[in-house]
């Protein structure tokens, strides 16, 4: 009604914005669909979407993490459901350093989008470009969202660090050695390495 959101306070959701609360006008006939619900419901939300979803569908996802169960990344668990009903989209992993707060306020921001079809990429690209956002591509999905999901565990402890009253020496020491062992994890999954040198990784 007051179309404020008490996290970003400050900002007015646009006029042209709509909500609705019924899943199947959100994700009918729509030219993208964006997933940014919190990861532990992206299956169970993926499940209740599939009948209203078409072939080919454009997917957009912004969640970050790893299934415990299946350790999918989130673009996995969304091709893995749609899988199950006979259907195939084009899930795109957006991901970066990307703070809702500076966002909200038009600061100047960077993401990666990232699908195996780089003219997919790049038409997110497209979309979500404007005088303050720069979306870069990259082809490396598992690579994106590795780095999304795996630098929250060295940001804790960084906050850990913080919390004991370590200084700058530690939490450098945690960011390097930590973003070292991320990568080493990706590589072993078959990732680009660069990847984790760029917004994704490092950045994030």
């Amino acid at each position: 009604q007051q179309r404020i959101h008490p996290n970003l306070p400050g900002m007015h959701i646009p006029d042209d914005i709509v909500f609705t609360k019924n899943i199947q006008d959100a994700c009918e006939n729509k030219d993208i669909i964006l997933f940014a619900v919190p990861s532990v419901f992206v299956r169970n939300t993926v499940k209740k979407v599939t009948k209203f979803i078409s072939d080919g569908q454009i997917i957009v996802d912004v969640a970050k993490g790893i299934e415990p169960e299946t350790l999918y990344t989130m673009s996995e668990v969304i091709q893995d459901e749609l899988k199950s009903v006979g259907k195939q989209a084009k899930v795109v992993a957006l991901s970066g350093p990307t703070h809702a707060e500076e966002v909200a306020m038009d600061l100047p921001t960077t993401i990666v989008s990232a699908c195996k079809d780089l003219s997919v990429a790049e038409l997110v690209q497209d979309i979500f470009m404007n005088t303050c956002m720069r979306v870069y591509t990259n082809a490396d999905v598992r690579g994106v969202e590795i780095c999304g999901a795996m630098k929250n565990i060295i940001a804790l402890a960084t906050g850990i660090s913080a919390g004991l009253g370590y200084g700058d020496n530690a939490k450098a020491a945690l960011i390097t050695r930590g973003m070292a062992e991320i990568t080493r994890l990706g590589t072993a999954m078959g990732c680009m390495e660069q990847t984790f040198a760029g917004l994704a990784g490092i950045g994030d």
